[in-house]
């Protein structure tokens, strides 16, 4: 019997095509092209990002919590975004003013060699054309979008049976308004006006009421909140930011859930638990921000 043959994978025609499809990916890796296609196309997005800003801040309760629950301790809470714009400006007006003035003369010629003499009037028009050019400057774009995360883990909510404190955290965007001189003489000094909010939901946070242990998950909600932007220049690309804020938070829909699946909330405890949860708060905020061109090359 003759010996069983084996099948060479490693062949010169197997080998030539590993290498010419290697070939082909380290060519389409290495190449510029589709790099710098990205580019150019990223390119007009890119040109709106002006800088960026990471900022921590405290917030205090303004009103009274349900039930007389006083909690006078802090809301911490951090975060950073991006400044994207501005938007809203106007170029260059081009404004071109022309007038045209005509002039005219009357001869009138006689011709006494013909009996009758003839009398011949003509008439010459001359046009003149003038024409100038002016330019009115444009103006800034003055909106600026900040879009951004924050992250707390001190919201206090003071609505039993919940817990002290309860994290809350998610995407943050805000219209700013600005920049405006904030005096003459103080040129480094500038301040915004901004409205924007956190998205934010409370998902499977833990509690407990007497021996029984829960959950409690909510919609996803927007907390709006109003701010007031100072910021200073302290070096060429970088600013100091502080800014005060109103925020209000509201859940109108909040579910409760036993952590046992085996064990069900009596309907006299269900009817005792919050419906919705609501905070109005204060906050304080200061930051760090940074101009694209003190980052990036070329901005």
């Amino acid at each position: 019997m003759s010996p069983a043959r084996r099948c060479d994978r490693g062949g010169p025609p197997a080998r030539l095509a590993r290498l010419v499809i290697f070939a082909i990916l380290a060519a389409a890796i290495h190449s510029p092209v589709p790099a710098h296609a990205q580019l150019l196309a990223l390119k007009p997005a890119l040109d709106r990002l002006n800088g960026g800003a990471v900022w921590g801040g405290a917030g205090f309760r303004s009103t009274r919590a349900p039930g007389g629950v006083r909690d006078e301790r802090p809301i911490w809470r951090g975060g950073f975004g991006i400044f994207y714009g501005p938007f809203g400006g106007r170029p260059d007006t081009s404004v071109w003013f022309s007038r045209t003035f005509t002039d005219s003369m009357d001869t009138t010629l006689c011709d006494p060699s013909q009996t009758p003499a003839r009398t011949v009037h003509r008439r010459v028009k001359d046009s003149r054309t003038l024409s100038s050019e002016s330019k009115l400057p444009g103006q800034g774009g003055k909106v600026t979008f900040l879009i951004g995360y924050q992250q707390s883990s001190f919201y206090r909510l003071d609505t039993p049976p919940l817990p002290a404190t309860i994290p809350m955290s998610g995407a943050f965007v805000a219209a700013m308004l600005g920049p405006y001189r904030f005096a003459p003489q103080w040129k480094r000094l500038e301040w915004y006006g901004a409205a924007g909010g956190t998205i934010v939901q409370l998902h499977e946070i833990a509690g407990k009421l007497d021996t029984l242990a829960f959950r409690v998950t909510t919609e996803r909600t927007l907390a709006p909140e109003f701010l007031l932007f100072l910021s200073y220049a302290v070096v060429p690309g970088y600013r100091v930011l502080v800014a005060g804020s109103y925020q209000y938070v509201r859940f109108g829909s909040v579910a409760f859930s036993s952590v046992e699946p085996s064990r069900l909330i009596p309907g006299a405890v269900v009817a005792t638990l919050p419906r919705e949860l609501e905070l109005q708060a204060w906050h304080l905020t200061v930051g760090l921000s940074f101009t694209a061109g003190s980052l990036l090359p070329g901005k």
